[in-house]
């Protein structure tokens, strides 16, 4: 197992986690010109790697995002550069639930088994108040990963006889 690179990890982990948080809903809506938030999310990205060391510093080469609606629920997706460790992601979604006003920061990160070591996916989400882990993720594809959140997020819809 990889450990991951401090970069990479504090970026997702943190640094996009808190603006998003902290912007809410307005990260995954798009803005009314249809402007990319790629700028922003590369400054995010070079602001960080500026308090690395150097050799802890990463280049943003595959770094991109785009805003998606789908099934009512609008998401800023972000394509993270490859991972390598353990915990650092391929995808996070910044998404809003249909009607929601909040915003949930979901991630899909790089794992390895415990028991193999065979690499694998996990999808994991922060609060504001902690990290949650919801189990194996999909493959690394992005649009498995929409799918994932778009799951994720949708409320369930419960049987007659369950209350």
């Amino acid at each position: 197992m990889t450990d991951p690179r401090p970069h990479h990890y504090r970026f997702v982990h943190r640094e996009l986690a808190r603006q998003v948080l902290e912007f809410g809903p307005r990260v995954a809506t798009p803005t009314p010109d249809g402007g990319s938030l790629l700028p922003v999310v590369t400054q995010i990205w070079d602001d960080l790697g500026s308090t690395l060391p150097p050799e802890d510093r990463l280049p943003d080469h595959g770094l991109d995002c785009r805003h998606l609606s789908v099934d009512g629920h609008h998401m800023l997706l972000v394509t993270l550069p490859a991972p390598v460790g353990a915990t650092e992601a391929h995808f996070v979604a910044a998404v809003q639930p249909g009607g929601a006003r909040t915003v949930r920061y979901v991630t899909l990160e790089h794992a390895f088994s415990p028991f193999d070591g065979s690499p694998g996916t996990v999808l994991g989400e922060w609060t504001a108040e902690s990290h949650l882990n919801h189990g194996p993720g999909p493959s690394p594809v992005a649009e498995l990963f929409v799918t994932a959140v778009v799951r994720l997020v949708t409320p369930k819809k419960r049987g007659f006889w369950r209350r």
